[in-house]
């Protein structure tokens, strides 16, 4: 009778227990430096004001923090997945030249360093931009892309795209059995959608958006470079104030705590309300629908099409054109820019180790396990998901301040963090590619005794070149354009390349910024390249 084949070597013994016991025990060390120092604070303010839940609600900016986190994380979702649906149905029901490449660039804001984003957004909505200039040019009244408005307008760049990509699938999931079915009886779009569209919509938009809600309630480069000031606020950007700014560390504490309860809670939910869906991969083909094929129809799906291609096309053309002039006009000042690159170029390595030391046994050991021994394999990544960057490195700050010099340890605890946070997003890869090497090959792998390096070496590594090079190809860029761990705990005398971007930001030198924000794109994007091509190669499977 076939027995299943044993665990890989990387998937057991010290490989094992190191993925499994190092986020454990670093959130929980980073926890219980944050809840010591909050505690303590909590105590005193307890002795003096009564109780400890009138201290917290006493601290107005700690409640606008929190307000303003939840506000603008549920309007960017709301948004994100509302405009989402009719842009994935008209993708789903067209055909037209171009369409692939257009849902690859869909793809580009995920890898897009996110401080570059933000210069292209700032180029077309920014005060010296076309959308601005238009507009008062009109008479239509003055805004500002700084505040609620620029945050989220930001968001939405980054998570339409997204929320796109998984809606579209939801749509090709649908059996062609129904759209045959629905041509059969002629039903017009209203009783299509009602009967057909909104039980897949049903069961997948409370799963995007509480995504986008999560992302969003996360997000730290994105309001430290658009906030309007403390009305604008969010719990995380408050964390690096009270760290950098004040070093008030009970308050850093105390908000990091806040930030991981809710992160937790919103993991929760995020969990219990969504399925094991296709997130993307595949293009797929369209879907012919004779109640969408009038003049009409075809008009607003185009025209829905046209507008979602220049709203993220045109930011990301304006950074591009404004980074060759910037280079063009100012040159590369080798002697400031060389140093930023090393060190960017050392943290993103740094971060595909980690993400490489704890995803991949944690990967092989989920498939090998069952029952509740599965939900304690999964523990770790849980871990990862409810402590944001900048609340584990507030605990990692509180807990190592008094003992070492922060400054010294900048960007190995970067690499460690972005590594971390990479993890989630490689076990969604590397899990289904693992367990389809175990379908399709665990009997022959048994049959020949193959074990140990072995087994590695001629069949795991070759049928898994492909997903590990994307993993690290997208820990790779995403760690290069990485702003909130750095800015945390990096020195402004030794920045990366992101950080040194954000300088030249506030010191006004936009021209010099943009030159920086290509170079640092090119970058992010030729490790891309170089592992997810370089190393994967040619799909093996």
């Amino acid at each position: 009778m076939y027995k299943e084949a044993k665990i890989p070597a990387f998937g057991r013994g010290i490989p094992a227990l190191l993925a499994f016991f190092i986020p454990l025990i670093l959130v929980a060390a980073s926890l219980t430096a944050l809840w010591s120092v909050t505690a303590d604070s909590l105590d005193g303010l307890n002795t003096k004001e009564g109780w400890i839940l009138s201290s917290l609600l006493s601290d107005v900016y700690i409640i606008r923090a929190i307000q303003f986190t939840l506000m603008q994380a549920t309007l960017s979702a709301v948004l994100s997945t509302a405009l989402a649906i009719p842009l994935a149905r008209a993708f789903a029901t067209r055909q037209f030249r171009g369409r692939t490449a257009i849902l690859s660039l869909f793809g580009a804001p995920f890898i897009l360093p996110v401080i570059v984003a933000i210069l292209g957004l700032l180029a077309v909505w920014g005060k010296s931009g076309p959308i601005h200039t238009g507009v008062t040019s009109m008479g239509l009244g003055d805004f500002s892309i700084f505040g609620l408005g620029g945050i989220l307008l930001a968001h939405v760049f980054f998570n339409l795209p997204l929320a796109t990509r998984i809606l579209l699938q939801g749509w090709f999931s649908i059996p062609a059995e129904q759209w045959r079915l629905v041509a059969q009886l002629g039903m017009d779009s209203r009783s299509i959608a009602r009967h057909v569209e909104w039980p897949m919509l049903k069961e997948r938009l409370p799963g995007i958006f509480a995504l986008v809600f999560l992302l969003c309630a996360t997000s730290f480069t994105v309001v430290l470079a658009l906030g309007g000031g403390p009305k604008s606020t969010t719990i995380e950007l408050a964390i690096y104030q009270a760290i950098r700014y004040d070093f008030d560390l009970d308050r850093a504490a105390l908000l990091a705590c806040i930030q991981i309860v809710l992160c937790a809670g919103l993991a929760v939910i995020f969990r219990l309300i969504s399925k094991d869906h296709d997130t993307g991969q595949s293009l797929g083909g369209t879907i012919v629908r004779s109640d969408r094929s009038d003049r009409t129809a075809r008009l607003s799906d185009g025209l829905t099409i046209a507008m979602a291609l220049a709203f993220l096309g045109f930011p990301l053309l304006a950074a591009f054109t404004r980074g060759i002039y910037g280079l063009l006009q100012h040159g590369i000042n080798m002697g400031d820019i060389a140093p930023a690159i090393l060190r960017s170029i050392t943290v993103s390595l740094g971060a595909c180790l980690v993400m490489l030391v704890i995803s991949l046994p944690l990967a092989q050991l989920s498939i090998h396990v069952r029952g509740k021994a599965k939900r304690l394999v999964e523990l770790p990544g849980f871990a990862i998901m409810v402590a944001p960057p900048i609340a584990l490195g507030a605990g990692l700050f509180v807990l190592l301040h008094n003992h070492v010099a922060i400054d010294d340890l900048a960007l190995p605890l970067t690499s460690l963090l972005n590594g971390l946070q990479a993890v989630p997003f490689a076990l969604i890869i590397l899990t289904p590619a693992m367990a389809q090497i175990k379908n399709n090959y665990g009997r022959q792998i048994q049959h020949l005794g193959l074990e140990g390096p072995s087994a590695i070496r001629l069949i795991h590594w070759p049928l898994m070149r492909r997903p590990v090079g994307l993993c690290l190809g997208i820990t790779a860029a995403l760690s290069m354009g990485d702003l909130g761990v750095i800015a945390l705990f990096g020195s402004p005398s030794e920045p990366t390349l992101p950080l040194y971007l954000y300088q030249q930001m506030g010191a006004y030198r936009m021209d010099q910024a943009y030159g920086t924000g290509l170079l640092l794109t090119a970058l992010a994007f030729a490790f891309f390249i170089l592992f997810d091509k370089g190393l994967g190669g040619r799909d093996q499977t």
